[in-house]
């Protein structure tokens, strides 16, 4: 009779073990109960939005579209390659998707100009602009933090890493060390902002500059910021002019000489944590408006061509080209050489927009699905 009651109470005692054994659906249940919408399932993942780049071939070259929404970019490179310019841009594709909302602009080097801006097409009045003035490290960070949390803005840019100093570095003296201060602010910075972007959706573009190399003086691919940045950016675009193309010249009112009023870019993601890294895009960046060339900033006609035979929405015969068709067209408009088919396309915006949309359309494809989906967090059940 103890034997038997021994071995029911071995029985009994495995039963209960095997209650206690914990299984997902608990583990999902009990961290859910914990954290909420941090448990992720995949079935509710849902694809990216983004907000366009102002450039098409840059849209292109992040394989999803542009800048995806709750997420941090870093952009990089020397002075001089259009880094604010495609700021700007980028703000102005915020404005037109989400009218409702603010864009900002955290101006630490204090250099901003309204009139380039204005003339790109940015909206600067008191219901789509914020701008901010910091003095040093700590209000950078603070500033972002502020507007970021709130969820009024589409996209917040910060200008730039590399003028950023802490207040300690301001109120030492010369001679006193103040290493490192700098770094662990924007290390702070960064990373509590990689919690706040995601939540709230905010694109926030952090604009940077390579440093000298105290190794190698003769290299400066050294960007300045901490480490930190990699692991809490999605995308690095790494910005450079590109010497081998011809720059652009027009002869200017009141000159007798020609002005170089345009150069090619070279935007290479160098960093993707989405898609693909590696590609690149290249377009041309006009500083002064002409006839030639069409009105300051990226070169939308150049751009159109350049996709549109990517896609093969233009067709290229020899030094032909032809547009697509439109409704009703019998025969396709044609060019010959390309200088001259951006020449049409610039004084043709109806031609143009055909061109881009078309194009867009075939672009869409590129775009994978398995690439394509958004780290939203979503409640589980």
């Amino acid at each position: 009779m103890t034997a038997k009651k021994t071995a029911a109470k071995k029985t009994a005692a495995k039963a209960a073990s095997a209650k206690k054994k914990p299984t997902l659906a608990s583990l999902r249940d009990d961290l859910t109960r914990r954290y909420g919408d941090r448990v992720v399932k995949r079935s509710t993942v849902k694809p990216y939005r983004v907000i366009p780049t102002g450039s098409l071939t840059l849209d292109l070259a992040t394989r999803v579209g542009g800048w995806v929404c709750g997420r941090m970019v870093e952009i990089v490179g020397p002075e001089g390659v259009g880094k604010t310019t495609t700021v700007i841009s980028s703000m102005i594709e915020a404005q037109r998707m989400f009218p409702r909302k603010i864009v900002a602009y955290i101006d630490m080097e204090q250099t901003f100009d309204y009139d380039w801006a204005e003339g790109l097409g940015l909206l600067t009045d008191d219901a789509h602009w914020l701008h901010l003035y910091p003095n040093d490290s700590e209000d950078v960070s603070d500033m972002l933090r502020r507007t970021v949390e709130t969820g009024l803005c589409s996209l917040v840019a910060i200008d730039s890493i590399g003028g950023m100093e802490s207040k300690e570095a301001f109120t030492k003296d010369a001679a006193d060390k103040v290493m490192g201060r700098n770094a662990q602010v924007i290390t702070r910075m960064v990373k509590h902002c990689a919690v706040l972007t995601r939540a709230t959706k905010t694109v926030v573009l952090l604009v940077n500059q390579y440093r000298a190399n105290l190794d190698n003086p003769q290299s400066a691919d050294i960007s300045a910021g901490p480490k930190a940045m990699k692991y809490s950016t999605t995308m690095r675009v790494d910005m450079s002019l590109v010497w081998s193309a011809d720059p652009l010249k027009a002869l200017l009112p009141g000159d007798d000489e020609e002005t170089v009023v345009g150069r090619m870019i070279r935007a290479r993601l160098t960093r993707n944590k989405v898609a693909v890294q590696g590609k690149r895009a290249e377009f041309y960046l006009i500083n002064a408006e002409t006839r030639e060339h069409g009105p300051i900033g990226i070169d939308k006609a150049d751009e159109a061509v350049t996709i549109g035979l990517y896609t093969e929405v233009i067709e290229q015969h020899g030094s032909y080209y032809y547009l697509p068709l439109q409704e009703g067209q019998e025969k396709p408009t044609g060019c010959q050489g390309r200088p001259a088919l951006a020449t049409h396309l610039r004084s043709c915006p109806e031609d143009l927009e055909r061109v881009r949309e078309a194009a867009l359309k075939v672009f869409s494809h590129e775009v994978q699905p398995e690439v394509t989906v958004e780290a939203e967090m979503v409640a589980s059940g």
